[in-house]
């Protein structure tokens, strides 16, 4: 009997103090950017909104992320919610809780591998494909999802050139030399897929650096120059004779036989 008591009193007493740890907040909105490099270093930042429905909630939910520090297992022993999008090839880990205007919980990581996989490539251009594997954790029943209040926008590299349609479908804007694809929950498709192209620099026929160097540097780029600047004078200084040739040979050629 009094083992009985013990137990109760021991479980009212967990009751308690999870009553005592419990902090009142929803998640509003969750966003989930990735930039896409040229040089295959992309970087990944999602975004946690919370709001509070008293001031009192607000600062115990302050007090708590003191606690918690920047460690996302910590976060995530806390609220599994605040766990990262993309689970494969993940580096640099980092959360930390932004309070303002709007209140936030930051991750951000880096990718160990570029976030597209290059498909076609021809001497002009190089094509790249989406690695649908990274959106596995938005995979359920056969369907690509995408939940409401969530938002996921790509930013493709400079000069990017979407190719084919996007699925599902996105809403592109710009963003300077940019195209940022974005998917604004709720949606889902049965497929995942995005495309674009990187057309290469193509190098100059004439390297003007180097003809530049020849000209003014070297001692046959000299006589060249020499040798301009004396056909240039010796033209300007028979200007008149020249003239009178050329009009002496157009009107023997344009001379019209009589029948």
């Amino acid at each position: 009997m009094k083992g009985t008591k013990i137990a109760v009193f021991a479980i009212l007493l967990l009751l308690l103090m999870g009553f005592v740890n419990a902090i009142d907040y929803t998640i509003t909105e969750h966003t989930l950017n990735i930039q896409i490099t040229s040089e295959g270093q992309d970087k990944v930042e999602e975004r946690f909104y919370v709001t509070f429905p008293t001031d009192a909630a607000k600062i115990a939910f302050r007090d708590r992320s003191l606690q918690l520090g920047t460690s996302l297992d910590n976060w995530k022993g806390f609220d599994k919610t605040f766990t990262q999008s993309i689970i494969d090839n993940t580096l640099n880990k980092k959360i930390a809780y932004n309070e303002g205007e709007q209140n936030y919980l930051l991750l951000s990581y880096d990718l160990s591998e570029s976030f597209m996989a290059k498909g076609k490539e021809t001497s002009m251009l190089t094509e790249y494909v989406i690695k649908v594997n990274y959106f596995n954790s938005f995979y359920q029943a056969g369907l690509w999802i995408i939940p409401d209040n969530t938002k996921i926008t790509i930013e493709l590299p400079p000069g990017a050139e979407v190719r084919d349609a996007i699925e599902p479908e996105a809403i592109t804007s710009k963003l300077g030399t940019r195209t940022i694809i974005s998917w604004q929950g709720y949606k889902s498709a049965n497929k995942l897929s995005l495309s674009y192209v990187l057309w290469k620099k193509m190098d100059p026929l004439v390297d003007l650096s180097a003809f530049n160097a020849f000209l003014f540097r070297t001692q046959t780029g000299q006589i060249v120059i020499a040798a301009i600047v004396l056909i240039i004078i010796i033209i300007f200084w028979q200007r008149k004779k020249i003239v009178e040739l050329i009009e002496n040979f157009v009107e023997q050629n344009s001379l019209i036989k009589e029948e």
